[in-house]
């Protein structure tokens, strides 16, 4: 058994804090999600159970048929969860994904024959190409992401934050093994996916469209850094998969308790929500920040490093510092609808009480809470483990954050009268 386990499976400290940050993901999202399952909750809990031992099994192997397995498993059992929802979304679903996985097979059968019989890196560009698509389609690369908004907005928020956290990541973990001297088109792709996401998350109301836009948007960073191919490159793709699945997952687990409220998923229907669940409007305010790169987040730590890897070529610098400015615009946009605006309007009294129609349990704000406070304990973390290697500039960070800020206030007013027409 041990040197089956040894000839088929490594683990270093990167797989360690994936396997940890997918574990956790999924136990916050189920704690978050239980009060909302009305039938079979003791399934729901055991299909959770199959899909965490899957996932990783997926993030540890080297073993390329375990791989797969593991990986179909997770979509099997994703493809139940979603069920719960709908079960013609969940078809659907299952199509997609078993698209790709019917392309990745063909991709992993045609590595394995031309040399490459465990999973590690991929020399031929025409074969990282072929796996670029295969994982594209699961991982929703541009122009394979059609799905995300597309099923996202039909799914619970819990089934969207096991995805978008967790699912949706194993692609980028699989092209950060494979991938691992640069591509030179994943660095075109990432920056559409920036640009892309951040501008159809700026247009949209429906608040599950805008996280679906939004984790488009931050698979670009992920991706631009994959095609780097450098040591920031790496460090810094490893660190924000790990900051958007903390990230992500809080807002999408909190939106489930705003739709429980309001009965709605327009941002504009969320009246009073800086008022009432203070908790989860506070983990909201915690995960947007991360997203917007404030220092002291490990979204900070992350998207700086995944800069300073693309600093030799100062155009996709340049890219990169207006796509963190579009970051910064929607967030500010969905901050101040459905938060900033009522707690003004209520002169800034924090104490003004509003009745809540859905009142969370203390495991469901925990399930929010926690995940929101990591993204500030990893960037601590992480600037004690990496401080010696990487300089993250904290207060050339606050000046450039500060004129992202600028930036968004100034372009809001057009902003919000386009919302407003749509």
């Amino acid at each position: 058994m041990t040197e089956l386990i040894l000839n088929n499976f490594f683990l270093n400290n990167t797989n360690i804090l994936f396997l940890i940050t997918g574990f956790l993901v999924s136990i916050f999202t189920l704690f978050s999600s239980w009060r909302k399952i009305e039938n079979y909750k003791f399934l729901f809990l055991a299909i959770i159970f199959i899909f965490i031992i899957n996932f990783s099994l997926v993030i540890s192997t080297t073993n390329w048929l375990i791989f797969m397995i593991g990986w179909e498993m997770v979509t099997l059992t994703t493809s139940l969860l979603l069920a719960w929802d709908d079960k013609n979304i969940a078809w659907e679903y299952f199509v997609i994904q078993f698209i790709g996985g019917s392309f990745l097979i063909l991709t992993v059968l045609t590595a394995y024959t031309n040399g490459y019989q465990i999973i590690g890196a991929v020399d031929e560009f025409w074969l990282q190409l072929m796996f670029i698509i295969g994982l594209g389609v699961k991982s929703a690369v541009i122009g394979l992401h059609s799905w995300v908004p597309y099923i996202y907005k039909q799914a619970s928020t819990g089934f969207a934050a096991i995805s978008s956290g967790l699912v949706a990541k194993l692609g980028y973990i699989t092209l950060l093994r494979i991938i691992t001297d640069g591509n030179r088109l994943l660095l075109y792709l990432g920056m559409i996916m920036i640009y892309y996401g951040g501008i159809k998350a700026l247009e949209e109301k429906n608040y599950k469209l805008v996280l679906a836009y939004s984790s488009i948007s931050q698979f670009g960073f992920i991706t631009l850094a994959i095609g780097s191919g450098n040591i920031f490159g790496y460090y810094g793709a490893v660190l924000h998969i790990i900051a958007h699945a903390f990230a992500k997952s809080t807002l999408f687990n909190s939106a489930g308790n705003w739709i429980k409220e309001f009965g709605s998923t327009s941002i504009f229907d969320f009246k009073g929500f800086g008022l009432r669940q203070k908790i989860n409007t506070f983990s909201t305010i915690l995960a947007f920040l991360s997203l917007m790169a404030f220092p002291f987040f490990i979204g900070y730590n992350s998207k700086h490093l995944i800069k300073y890897s693309l600093s030799s070529i100062p155009m996709f610098e340049f890219l990169l510092h207006l796509g963190s400015i579009l970051t910064v615009a929607y967030a500010l946009k969905i901050l101040w609808i459905i938060i900033f605006k009522d707690i003004k309007e209520s002169s800034f009294s924090l104490k003004t009480k509003i009745s809540n129609h859905y009142q969370p349990t203390l495991i469901e704000n925990l399930s929010i809470l926690l995940p929101s406070i990591f993204l500030i304990i990893l960037a601590v973390t992480v600037n004690n483990y990496l401080g010696s290697q990487f300089d993250y500039h904290y207060l050339t960070g606050f000046f450039t954050t500060s004129i992202y800020l600028i930036v968004a206030y100034l372009i809001r007013f057009p902003i919000m009268s386009r919302i407003n027409e749509i």
